[in-house]
């Protein structure tokens, strides 16, 4: 059976950051700006169908040729317990040493390289000098996440303002939404921007994609209605009205207060 491996960069233009602020609580905007993030990739091609984990998450927090950081750890491990109270897709860190199904290494940018190199699935040409951090994951035939793994230069991250950027952008787009794109706003999808934390927009996009109904391997023809029914949901409930208010009730954006 032959993987998929799907690669996401973080290149932030943080000099130029969106200005129009889009409705995007309206329903049409969030499944336009869904298939968007979730249908494609800038880097590799998707098959234009639906990309989850299906199997639980074990992660593991590595320190490549530098000395562990608490601050690095606290923030990845606040910003994936988020991710597993929005989702309710299970996620733990690895414990006693079980195999584990996705990494997150943090190192020095003159060891990005040789990181990149050593621990990532593919091996793309000048990606150190492409991104300022980046994630990788593989799928089988069902277009199932089977591996991730994230890879941060902590010093060059820090350096310019963006180690929160690369930890809750890199390790998002790693759940199956691996897509950038200009337009979608308020979004950590958009790279022109200079948002760090998830917004409202983001949780409803991360709901939609670990609802139930919505399975791995769709066709973007075959989740439209779906997605609808969905999306009608999420609207009945008030969740996409109150979103953005219960994405800062948790997470790294407490620690910006």
């Amino acid at each position: 059976m032959t993987n998929k491996i799907i690669i996401i960069l973080l290149l932030i233009t943080i000099f130029n950051p969106v200005k129009a602020q889009q409705d995007w609580q309206n329903l049409d905007y969030i499944h336009k700006a869904f298939n968007e993030i979730a249908f494609k990739n800038e880097y590799k091609t998707t098959n234009n169908k639906v990309l989850k984990w299906q199997v639980p998450i074990n992660y593991d927090i590595n320190f490549f040729k530098i000395k562990p950081s608490y601050l690095a750890t606290e923030l990845t491990q606040t910003h994936l317990k988020q991710l597993m109270q929005i989702t309710k897709h299970p996620i733990k860190t690895n414990n006693n040493n079980k195999p584990h199904n996705f990494s997150i290494i943090f190192t020095q940018d003159k060891n990005y390289k040789l990181a990149i190199n050593k621990f990532s699935f593919a091996k793309e040409n000048n990606i150190e000098q492409k991104s300022n951090c980046m994630g990788q994951f593989i799928t089988n035939r069902k277009s199932e996440i089977l591996k991730a793994i994230v890879i941060i230069p902590i010093d060059r991250a820090m350096g310019k303002g963006l180690l929160v950027a690369c930890i809750v952008e890199e390790i998002t787009q790693v759940m199956g939404l691996p897509n950038d794109s200009y337009w979608v706003n308020p979004s950590i999808a958009n790279d022109q921007s200079k948002i760090e934390f998830l917004t409202g927009l983001d949780y409803i996009m991360l709901k939609t994609l670990y609802d139930p109904h919505l399975k791995a391997g769709m066709t973007q023809a075959q989740s439209k209605p779906i997605i609808q029914n969905i999306l009608k949901q999420l609207q009945t409930t008030n969740t996409i009205k109150k979103a953005q208010y219960l994405v800062n009730k948790t997470g790294l954006y407490n620690y910006s207060n």
